[in-house]
């Protein structure tokens, strides 16, 4: 026939395509739950790892304060701080006047002179303080490696190379 297209496909292996979509359906939560928690260990990991190559390490508090948790399905992560000077850490802080025992206590744990406690109230009276990123580079780093995660999950799983349904 002049002028008419024809397309024709022919496809084999239907058993297989329906074992391998039945073996994604049961296993596909299982691996989401697994790369959630690998990426979530390690925003975990690195946050306090920028935190421990920063000056924001002090005391440990800021450090000993970070959290995970993957939701019981496996479908959400949470990476945080329970610290309540996390967010000022993260994103520093305008002009004010800290409480200066805070200040003592700060310079006791670093070495410094407690007679310096004051000119830095002092300074960070009028500067505040400097923003020291520890949670957003982290952040940042899990979520590239997490798609890649993703798209190596699904490549897989496609090829049928992840498993076999029983």
């Amino acid at each position: 026939m002049a002028g008419t297209r024809m397309f024709t496909a022919s496809f084999t292996g239907r058993e297989k395509l329906v074992k391998n979509c039945q073996m994604l359906r049961t296993k596909f939560p299982e691996w989401l739950y697994e790369a959630n928690q690998a990426t979530a260990n390690e925003i975990f990991d690195q946050a306090r790892k920028n935190i421990k190559q920063s000056d924001a390490y002090a005391s440990g508090e800021l450090y000993d304060s970070i959290v995970t948790e993957v939701s019981a399905r496996g479908l959400a992560i949470w990476v945080g701080s329970t610290s309540q000077y996390a967010l000022y850490v993260e994103f520093g802080t305008r002009p004010h006047f800290p409480p200066l025992d805070a200040i003592r206590r700060w310079c006791q744990i670093k070495g410094i002179p407690e007679s310096a406690a004051f000119p830095i109230a002092k300074k960070i009276a009028e500067h505040g303080t400097a923003a020291q990123p520890f949670m957003r580079p982290a952040l940042a780093a899990g979520k590239r490696n997490h798609l890649t995660r993703l798209r190596a999950i699904i490549s897989q799983a496609v090829k049928g190379s992840l498993g076999r349904a029983a």
